[in-house]
């Protein structure tokens, strides 16, 4: 199957389609902008840029648990939400998040979304967590677009969170033409750049673009995703986990903050913007998304 880039064929008018696996918008049929998939654990599995090219890399061969975009914590009460394979720095105990049903799917005109219930199961079958999901893609722009992610998670127990760097609400897995050791730029709202002057630091939104060849058509285009953190998170601005070989996380767990805990019955919502686009972060007008999306203005370079 082909991806095509929003903006090379805004012309096609997309589609959704849905199964009992996964929601798909793609224009002509086969070209696919947006794919979300339930299965081996839901994620983001394609986020089609103006190159026509995927943007995420799901499950590379390095580290099979980064699935596009995904939702993972390594420790909640002693058990793992995050690694697929046996072994690792983890807890032995190893859970699951898992699709119980959608809530809803809806379309209208170039804007669609879903609404997914999930259930975080501990090693012993027991749902410990209830996530209401929520992920809206809007191609009303043409030459860019915005996935907004909207999680909530009601705890049906006591909860504390371990203080581990394996932890993505959401997690990030750019395709290696999009990573720093890929040749790709990383940029913040602070305007740090690159792994060494990002990890760990505070930031309302984090960019990375490349240039990458135009399906078809050989000439290179720059594009980009940039994750923007939402002003009403808890710990906004977040401090990022940053990897020059690939993930970002605008949630990094607790590596950088004390452990926190939730009560049984109370609520945590994380919200994000995903902004895909043609240019580099500057030339795309980032930081005004933000703003756009909620953060201070003074926040801004």
């Amino acid at each position: 199957m082909t991806s095509a880039g929003p903006g090379a064929f805004a012309w096609f008018p997309p589609s959704l389609t849905v199964t009992d696996d996964e929601v798909t918008v793609a224009a002509q049929g086969c070209f696919v902008i947006f794919r979300y998939a339930i299965r081996p654990r839901p994620h983001i599995a394609t986020l089609c840029g103006p190159a026509g090219r995927n943007l995420l890399e799901d499950s590379p061969v390095d580290h099979l648990h980064h699935r596009g975009v995904w939702w993972g914590h390594g420790d909640v009460n002693g058990v793992d939400y995050y690694l697929e394979l046996a072994g690792g720095d983890g807890p032995a105990e190893r859970g699951a998040i898992e699709h119980v049903r959608w809530r809803s799917i809806s379309e209208e005109g170039r804007r669609f979304g879903l609404v997914e219930e999930l259930a975080w199961r501990d090693h012993r079958g027991e749902v410990v967590i209830d996530e209401l999901r929520s992920v809206v893609v809007d191609l009303a722009a043409g030459d860019r677009y915005v996935v907004d992610l909207d999680s909530r998670y009601t705890a049906l127990v006591d909860l504390a969170f371990g203080d581990t760097k394996e932890a993505a609400l959401p997690g990030i897995r750019p395709a290696e033409a999009l990573t720093t050791a890929g040749g790709a730029a990383m940029t913040n709202a602070r305007g740090q750049t690159g792994e060494a002057a990002t990890f760990g630091q505070p930031a309302e939104w984090l960019d990375i673009s490349s240039s990458r060849s135009v399906i078809y058509l050989g000439a290179e285009v720059t594009e980009g995703v940039a994750c923007v953190d939402h002003p009403e998170n808890p710990g906004y601005p977040n401090r990022w986990f940053t990897r020059g070989y690939g993930p970002v996380s605008p949630f990094p767990g607790h590596h950088f903050q004390p452990d926190r805990a939730l009560a049984r019955g109370a609520e945590m919502r994380l919200r994000h913007r995903l902004l895909i686009h043609a240019g580099d972060a500057e030339a795309a007008g980032v930081a005004a998304a933000a703003i756009e999306y909620g953060a201070p203005p003074e926040t801004a370079p």
